[in-house]
């Protein structure tokens, strides 16, 4: 669909779009002669489908018949159903000029003004470029009753099933005017196309006939499906939602998938049914999706016992919430309860420090060490960093990673061994002129900052040099830690200058990250988004005294706790490195005291230098006996950070004012990953 090849007038008494679809339209199928012919059409497909064949002779009459009837239709009334579709897209017709043109389209007459020539070719080419496809004429027993007039609200398919193309709406940028036309009711000129595939499916279905897609679900909240969300809530009667999040319905694409059941109701018996009308709702967790799909049939079984019911009327044109009223009664008493997190700190968070060039900026130890040899002024600007990867729960693990940290206005001159460093990148970092034309630009991004300096502006950069809370850009874990050591971050790490424990211990909650499962956005691989302005708003619990002094005790120790594992871990891995020879540890390495014995000698063995050969006898001693040592006051350690874990966890809802309904509810409804099991 386009406009390519109709070439559109000027002239202000040209007739609009929107009037010549509809003179085409009503033109089309008040035609005596169509309704003659969809009389035997209809009649025909009847007999056709009341009389099975036997035969392959059988088979073939009945093909011929209904190549005969598509053939009448297409070839006589074709040309003008495309005329009907050629007005959305730049053909203007005077309505005048309809009947006319119709009696000369379908061959009642055959001397017509040489326009209506013109006007049929253009037609043909539009049909054939955008495909155009006429429904009534392709099934006229789903449209047309027996006597060739159409159906009303009988017309149309019983089920409309479909998993409509995903084209985001940067790729509509020439279809939109005939959207914005052809379904006004659905259109947003930032939607995605499937939203039109929903009205189109509604359309085409009839009276109590259903349909159901498998679609992203971004539109049951996002701003651009505020009309389809009206549109559906008023012409369909909702039955069923199934979001399977992100799920991995299609193997090459995460489009967090969703599959709705409307049906079209009756509108005046609709009135009295919408107040009771339930709709079947169930969030499909991704951890099931595996385990349900390898039993045959258990799927359907599986969707029946996990859903819930929720009244349609909470289905309007406002963001859908597919929760249950108990867990949004829950979600309520949060808010409720709770102050917003910035009021509660009296400080916002803020962003780590965009660098511009990460190559320039960011350095191991040895380019530190060697930088302050050359100069020791170069200590002055050189800090260190935590990369998004470093924030763990409670504690960070700075990997001994450092930033060149020449903020706006600073004397470059003043750090010379900095300053003969940062040479080397000079032309990456040049800021991009203001005039400047050209299509690429090797160095960084417009900006009013001097090629040696940080891209960021970072006004509020003292406060990286404050104690305070840090957490991650993506969270696939609710992990926030909290530093004391003025260390700094990039920009996937969020700082908030504020040493309150009690306010680290509630980010860490499960009840928190229950919380946050339902507030904060969702990215891929269902991580969160702690975005500004939701992190601001995020509503914390004022505490009592004796909630208060209970859980900086706990935070303190499970920060002592953390700090030891980290050091343990470095230990571990360095004598691992010089006595073993392994070169990379790994996943299981990093994390050896969740290994059994057995488990930690294999994966020594398969992380060792391959010059390393095999393990003598000895070695092999010395490596279980290290592990034996090690692992005792570790798993010492983990037993008691995970009695505070439950301690805390018990303060925070106690903050919160949880009734023991309602931390059942919470467990019951436990997303992925929450930080401790019920």
């Amino acid at each position: 669909m386009g406009t390519a090849g109709v070439k559109k007038s000027s002239k202000k008494t040209q007739p609009t779009l929107v009037q010549g679809a509809e003179a085409a339209q009503q033109m089309l199928f008040d035609d005596e002669s169509l309704r003659q012919v969809m009389t035997t059409a209809v009649d025909m497909m009847w007999l056709i489908e009341s009389s099975p064949a036997q035969t392959v002779a059988d088979v073939k009459e009945q093909e011929q018949i209904y190549a005969d009837l598509r053939r009448k239709l297409t070839d006589k009334y074709g040309a003008l159903a495309n005329l009907v579709g050629a007005t959305h897209f730049g053909l203007a017709i005077d309505p005048a000029l309809w009947k006319s043109l119709a009696d000369y389209a379908t061959g009642r007459v055959s001397i017509a003004p040489p326009q209506f020539d013109t006007w049929l070719q253009i037609a043909a080419a539009c049909s054939a470029q955008y495909r155009f496809f006429h429904w009534e004429l392709e099934f006229p027993e789903v449209f047309f009753d027996r006597h060739g007039q159409l159906k009303g609200a009988a017309a149309g398919f019983d089920v409309v099933i479909g998993n409509p193309p995903y084209v985001r709406q940067e790729e509509l940028g020439q279809f939109k005017p005939y959207f914005a036309v052809a379904y006004p009711e659905t259109y947003r000129g930032v939607a995605d196309l499937y939203v039109y595939f929903y009205q189109q499916g509604l359309r085409l279905i009839r009276v109590g006939g259903r349909m159901s897609y498998i679609v992203t679900n971004k539109w049951m909240r996002a701003g651009y499906g505020e009309p389809l969300r009206a549109y559906c809530a008023k012409e369909g009667a909702l039955e069923r939602i199934i979001d399977f999040g992100h799920a991995p319905i299609f193997e090459d694409a995460d489009v967090f998938p969703c599959i709705l059941v409307l049906e079209k109701p009756m509108p005046q018996l609709e009135r009295y049914r919408q107040s009771e009308r339930q709709v079947q709702v169930l969030h499909f967790p991704r951890t099931e999706l595996d385990r349900v799909m390898r039993n045959k049939g258990s799927l359907g079984r599986y969707i029946n016992e996990h859903s819930h019911s929720l009244f349609h009327s909470r289905f309007g044109n406002t963001a859908w919430n597919l929760e249950s009223s108990a867990v949004d009664d829950l979600l309520a008493k949060i808010h409720r309860v709770g102050v917003p997190l910035a009021e509660f700190a009296g400080v916002k968070p803020y962003r780590g420090v965009l660098t511009g060039l990460n190559e320039a900026f960011l350095i191991d130890t040895p380019t530190k060490n060697r930088l302050i040899r050359d100069d020791p002024n170069a200590a002055e600007i050189l800090k260190p960093y935590l990369r998004g990867q470093d924030i763990k729960r409670w504690s960070p693990q700075w990997a001994d990673l450092w930033m060149i940290f020449t903020r706006r206005g600073i004397d470059i001159d003043a750090y010379p061994a900095i300053k003969k460093y940062l040479l080397q990148f000079h032309k990456q970092l040049e800021p991009r002129p203001k005039d400047w034309k050209g299509e690429e630009w090797s160095g960084r991004k417009l900006g009013s900052y001097q090629w040696y300096e940080i891209q960021d502006a970072v006004d509020y950069w003292p406060m990286f040099e404050r104690p305070k809370i840090m957490y991650q850009e993506i969270q696939f874990h609710p992990s926030y830690c909290f530093d004391i050591s003025n260390i700094f971050s990039n920009n996937k790490v969020f700082i908030l200058p504020n040493a309150d424990a009690y306010l680290l211990a509630v980010l860490n909650s499960p009840l928190m990250w229950w919380h946050n499962w339902r507030y904060l956005p969702h990215m891929k691989d269902e991580a969160l988004s702690p975005i500004g302005v939701k992190m601001e708003a995020l509503p914390i619990a004022s505490p009592t005294d004796a909630i208060r002094a209970g859980a900086e005790q706990a935070v303190a120790r499970l920060i002592e706790i953390t700090r030891a594992r980290h050091e343990a871990r470095r230990l571990m891995l360095d004598w691992l490195r010089t006595e073993f020879d392994v070169q990379e540890s790994g996943a299981g390495l990093e994390d050896f005291s969740t290994l059994a014995l057995h488990a930690f000698v294999e994966e020594v063995r398969k992380h060792r230098a391959k010059t390393a050969g095999k393990l003598t006898l000895a070695a092999l001693r010395d490596l279980q006996n290290g592990y034996t040592e090690q692992i005792a006051p570790i798993q010492r350690r983990r037993a008691e950070a995970m009695a505070l874990e439950r301690e805390l966890s018990d303060l925070i809802n106690a903050a919160y004012g949880l009734t023991p309904e309602e931390i059942v509810l919470l467990w019951a409804t436990a997303p992925p990953r929450m930080p401790l099991s019920p």
